[in-house]
């Protein structure tokens, strides 16, 4: 028998014994054998209400009021665009960033405030991530188009005079 068989049947009467299997509470370590990542279902609930937080936290702007959804993508736009510029990013932001807005709300931005909701973890108040995620995407499909080419527009002339000024082609007004 190899030793790689006799490790299969080995884990499989171990998972038999213990009636386990691997999945999200279960992990296997490099020796095979079972470990349990969470203790409790409760610690398993609070890991995800926690990630969920987190995750939350990263694209808080969506889920507040539009103008401050409008800051922070222009804000995002700008950091796509000159990293596109500098070519550590292989998409033009350019291209679709309107429908790609769009796509982020129905596809990450809608179902996560959905999960926040569902948590609980702020009672009646979760209800607002939910809100403001809903009426910012109707808004931004309403008025998105026009804000996309302002914010392209403007994020353009913003770079060219940062980097004319970086190269000196452009007084600052100081003498």
């Amino acid at each position: 028998m190899f030793t790689t068989d006799a490790a299969a049947e080995e884990f499989e009467k171990e998972r038999n014994n213990r009636g386990r299997r691997l999945g999200i509470r279960t992990s296997m370590d490099f020796s095979g054998m079972l470990i349990d990542a969470y203790r409790t279902m409760d610690q398993l609930q609070q890991h995800a209400v926690l990630e969920t937080m987190m995750n939350v936290a990263d694209v808080a702007h969506t889920m507040q009021s539009f103008s401050i959804f409008c800051k922070w993508n222009r804000r995002l736009y700008k950091e796509f665009y000159v990293a596109h510029l500098n070519e550590r990013l292989s998409f033009d932001p350019e291209e679709s960033w309107y429908e790609n807005q769009i796509g982020f709300f129905s596809h990450y931005i809608l179902p996560l405030a959905g999960k926040m909701k569902t948590c609980g973890v702020f009672s009646t108040t979760g209800n607002v991530f939910e809100y403001f995620a809903m009426e910012n995407k109707k808004r931004w499909i309403e008025e998105g188009e026009v804000i996309s080419e302002e914010i392209i527009r403007d994020v353009k002339k913003e770079v060219e005079r940062e980097q004319r000024l970086a190269n000196g082609t452009l007084s600052n007004g100081c003498h």
